[in-house]
Order: structure tokens, then C-alpha cells, then sequence
């Protein structure tokens, strides 16, 4: 019995504490989710015109909303 609830009390634990983890994303003081979902579609639309590999799309995406006062942090 006892060995029974450990185990749910550590699941419990586990489950909550993986809820409870903050993912990195683009944010600027002042500025909603959906705004920053703006800005990054539009410089996701914009390097995807340039014609560079993947790698470089990545940098400049980072690039341009960098340039828009965006930090990527958790």
C-alpha cells in the first residue's frame, strides 16, 4: 500500500513539475502574444523570399526580430 502511493505521489510530482516548465519564446515588455505571433510571421515571410539554406533562414528570422526589440528568452 504504501509503495503505492510513493509511486503516485511521484508521478504527481513529475507531472507537475513538467507543467510547470517554461519554454523559450520572443518577448518584448508591452507587447501581447498575438502581436509577437504577428512579427515573427512576417519575418518568417520575409526570409523566406531570400535565397539562402536553412541555416541562414533561421539566423536572419532571429536576426529581424532581434531588430524589432525582441529577446528570445524564457
Amino acid at each position: 500500500m504504501k509503495k503505492i502511493i510513493i509511486g503516485a505521489l511521484t508521478v504527481s510530482t513529475l507531472l507537475l513539475s513538467a507543467c510547470s516548465t517554461s519554454q523559450p519564446m520572443w518577448r518584448k515588455a508591452g507587447i501581447t502574444p498575438h502581436d509577437v505571433n504577428n512579427t515573427l510571421a512576417k519575418c518568417r515571410y520575409d526570409v523566406g523570399l531570400a535565397k539562402v539554406n536553412q541555416n541562414e533562414k533561421a539566423e536572419m528570422i532571429q536576426d529581424c526580430m532581434m531588430a524589432q526589440g525582441f529577446r528570445y528568452t524564457y
